[in-house]
């Protein structure tokens, strides 16, 4: 190109010799003259229209046309149209909605830019919905429903528990509490279902999915439980009468050693646990039986076999129908019983109804 006008094609007649040498005129070069400054920024700036006009995408030739290409779509924009169109205009549906007009607007030009096209055609004497903008308002009738059905289900479960509750319990304590209380918390929420896990080991509820264990005796140091006390177990010795009539009956604790124990578990050796004069005492016993099932150790017992230790609400079956006698009562431990579930404030609807039950259950078959 020439200092000032322009060149066509790769070969020229432009000489670039040594300092001083001619520069012999060409055909080729389409001026002949010398442009003035004035002129030369009018040509360019022409050039600069020019080429951003053609660089311009074709959409951004309609005037007012939303930008191209659908995007994520805010369900609360729709429901912001619904109302426009249900109201017949961006002022009332903002009056409906209890929002500033500028704000329905503008929820309403992000929603047009998001799908891309124009949903209400506004003028100055005309409101028109376009088609697309009818299916969306179906669309967000439909999420109006689902907003009103799950405003209702919040409300209900607040009042009235639904799902599933998953209990852990150890065996003994099941079978004296459960069957009342399962029966009745079950005919007062009829939308409820129950899960029981029966085991003697204590259970890790997260790992576990349980929401709720009833649990006696000392509670773990955790952090993340929160418990309801629901009464005091109370654990004795008992033993048959006629088997009372033959041994004699034990007086004191020591007396036990001369006895023929059935003991749950342990070793060669198991240790009783008894309160004396207001401390804590224990004694060793060696078992004449040894049985893994508290069930089992009360039917031996039951049956002259011996004296078990058992809990006050199992055994009070058996001593009511004259199968079993207390010994020793005085000196008898006392076991706090927990409803326990992880810290939860407040606790979910289900568990509180089902504490609540299972206290008045407790009552029945519980110490204070």
């Amino acid at each position: 190109m020439g200092r000032y006008g322009s060149m066509t094609g790769s070969s020229s007649r432009i000489s670039h010799g040594s300092p001083g040498s001619r520069m012999s005129p060409s055909p080729r070069v389409a001026t002949g003259s010398r442009a003035s400054p004035a002129s030369r920024a009018s040509r360019v700036a022409a050039a600069d229209r020019a080429a951003s006009r053609s660089a311009r995408p074709a959409s951004a030739a309609s005037s007012r046309a939303p930008a191209a290409g659908p995007g994520s779509i805010d369900p609360s924009a729709l429901v912001t149209l619904a109302a426009i169109v249900r109201e017949g205009g961006v002022r009332a549906g903002a009056a409906r909605l209890g929002m500033p007009r500028s704000t329905v607007s503008r929820h309403l030009t992000e929603l047009e830019r998001a799908v891309g096209a124009r949903l209400i055609v506004r003028t100055s004497r005309r409101f028109r919905v376009t088609d697309l903008g009818r299916a969306l308002v179906e669309q967000a009738h439909r999420i109006e429903e689902v907003v009103r059905g799950s405003e209702q289900l919040i409300r209900r479960s607040a009042t009235e528990p639904t799902g599933t509750l998953r209990v852990a319990v150890a065996p003994l304590l099941g079978e004296a509490l459960l069957p009342a209380l399962i029966s009745s918390y079950l005919q007062r929420y009829p939308r409820m279902r129950v899960e029981l896990h029966i085991a003697s080991e204590y259970v890790d509820l997260r790992r576990a999915n349980i929401d709720l264990a009833l649990r006696q005796g000392p509670l773990p140091d955790a952090t993340d439980l929160f418990a309801v006390r629901l009464g005091t177990s109370v654990t004795g010795c008992y033993a048959h009468p006629r088997y009372l009539a033959a041994r004699g009956t034990p007086r004191r604790i020591a007396d036990l050693a001369a006895h023929h124990c059935i003991v749950v578990g342990g070793s060669e050796r198991a240790s009783w646990a008894f309160r004396e004069r207001g401390r804590d005492v224990a004694i060793d016993v060696a078992p004449r039986v040894r049985v893994n099932d508290y069930r089992i150790a009360g039917a031996l017992a039951a049956s002259g076999a011996g004296i078990a230790r058992l809990a006050k609400f199992y055994a009070a079956g058996r001593v009511a129908s004259g199968e079993l006698a207390p010994v020793l009562e005085a000196s008898w431990p006392r076991i706090s019983v927990f409803a326990v579930h992880t810290s939860v404030s407040p606790a979910p609807t289900k568990i509180r109804a089902f504490t609540e039950l299972a206290r008045q259950a407790a009552s029945a078959i519980l110490d204070p």
